[in-house]
């Protein structure tokens, strides 16, 4: 049986409108996915801590107080380069198995003025604790952001005086404090925020890119040749 001709047209437009609509949905889809600007840095960070310690139990020590610092991106780039953080927290001394475990949140202000929250945790002995780092939120270009690194705080300098007015015990000490790789993402943003904050990104098809938009294979000059590294260089 042959169709009429107005049937057949009808049935072609219908046929290509919902090609359209099916790659249309599927763009759609597709920048979904890369309105998340991923990323990952390894930073390390100078701290002071002060704060009072109290014996609080007949075999345990707790250290109420604040660390501070300046957070510094490995490879010198990102938006975290230079930030500027601050953690109230406490941290408790097990005297008998001289053990310790610590607990805080930190205030992260970037030089933009963007501010990041994060939570830690680490457990370990006197002079290490290792732990995670969990970003918790945002402000400005750094809204909404989440990130999770592992952690390890390293306690170089440490003592105790009595203050002759309060007579409380007063703790002061210094370290470094280390992320190895910390992971972050950013809702809503396009991978180009990504270079700002770290030092590498992330796509949508899973393959890690720099900020200049080479790849972390090796570096690319404007011929696609391969560039060799500066032996100078770190």
């Amino acid at each position: 049986m042959i169709e009429p001709a107005p049937i057949r047209a009808g049935v072609i437009l219908m046929a290509r409108f919902l090609c359209l609509l099916v790659t249309a949905l599927a763009g759609l889809g597709g920048a979904s996915v890369g309105l998340a600007a991923e990323g990952k840095a390894k930073i390390l960070a100078p701290w002071e801590a002060n704060g009072q310690l109290f014996q609080v139990a007949v075999d345990k020590l707790q250290f109420i107080g604040t660390f501070e610092g300046i957070m510094y991106i490995e490879h010198g780039e990102g938006l975290l380069d230079a930030a500027l953080f601050t953690c109230p927290s406490t941290q408790i001394t097990e005297v008998l198995t001289n053990q310790i475990k610590g607990h805080g949140y930190c205030t992260i202000e970037s030089p933009s003025g963007d501010y990041i929250y994060a939570e830690y945790t680490c457990e370990g002995e006197p002079g290490t604790c290792a732990g995670t780092f969990t970003l918790t939120g945002g402000t400005g270009k750094l809204t909404g952001i989440t990130g999770q690194s592992d952690l390890i705080v390293r306690t170089a300098l440490s003592g105790t005086t009595i203050d002759q007015q309060s007579g409380g015990t007063v703790s002061a000490a210094k370290g470094l404090a280390i992320w190895p790789e910390m992971r972050f993402e950013v809702p809503g943003k396009s991978a180009d925020l990504t270079g700002l904050l770290g030092t590498s990104s992330i796509d949508i098809n899973g393959m890690n890119k720099s900020p200049d938009g080479g790849t972390e294979n090796g570096a690319e000059g404007e011929s696609g040749e391969d560039v060799p590294s500066d032996p100078s260089q770190p």
